[in-house]
């Protein structure tokens, strides 16, 4: 039977087997939300980078640069990590780079692994129905915040595992995420409960935090290739 199991943060992802899995990427605030919804109006494809300087130099290469640290648009940057503050007659079809405390790292750290698919309430129905149809073990890596494990993330893979409902689950740690999912009635109030969404709000981000919580309204799917990420 495949199996399904949930790493909490990006800086436990070492402490997994992720070799022959297929690893799902969860930041929904922001992300994996915010690349969702670039290459849903039309971006060519999104480069997530480590480091402020490397995402900086692509600009030279005709990129779009975004950078985030600590919940804010970093300087110099054409935008930060929000997936409101972009339009799509400014996106359809350039490049992305991006560069985030967390969700960038993360998707970095997969490479490796079966396949990297990215995920966030905006598509998630559509990443359940694509992993049904491999024969391959799960492993659902949340970004967290700065090695702290976060609601949104933890909601977010809970909704996962309950739609893998043929697989095995692996660990205490995916049926804690399953039993907040299934114990949660309106995604929207849980994450303003959370630290970051509290956080963003006190940067005038609200309405990111609204949007995130949009369920299925963008059923497309992320993939890392390589070292960029573009449609399935």
């Amino acid at each position: 039977m495949k199996s399904v199991d949930v790493c909490l943060t990006h800086q436990d992802f070492d402490n997994y087997d992720h070799k022959g899995k297929i690893v799902v990427v969860i930041d929904v605030l922001r992300a994996t939300s915010t690349i969702n919804t670039l290459l849903f109006l039309g971006a060519d494809h999104v480069k997530p980078v480590g480091s402020l300087e490397e995402c900086k130099v692509l600009k030279d290469d005709d990129y779009i640069i975004m950078a985030e640290r600590m919940g804010k648009k970093v300087e110099g940057f054409d935008y930060g990590n929000s997936p409101t503050k972009f339009k799509e007659e400014n996106i359809k079809g350039r490049k992305v780079a991006i560069a985030t405390s967390n969700g960038s790292k993360a998707i970095i750290k997969s490479e490796g692994s079966k396949r990297t698919i990215l995920c966030s309430f905006l598509n998630i129905e559509s990443v359940i129905n694509l992993i049904k149809k491999y024969e391959s073990d799960v492993l659902l890596l949340c970004s967290g915040w700065l090695g702290k494990t976060n609601l949104e993330d933890t909601l977010c893979a809970g909704g996962i595992v309950a739609g893998l409902d043929n697989f095995e689950i692996e660990s205490d740690t995916a049926l804690m995420a399953k039993a907040l999912h299934d114990n949660t009635d309106d995604i929207l109030e849980t994450m303003k409960l959370s630290s970051h969404a509290k956080r963003l709000s006190g940067y005038d981000n609200k309405v990111d935090i609204e949007f995130c919580s949009r369920v299925n309204t963008q059923p497309i799917i992320p993939i890392l290739n390589g070292n960029q990420i573009v449609l399935s």
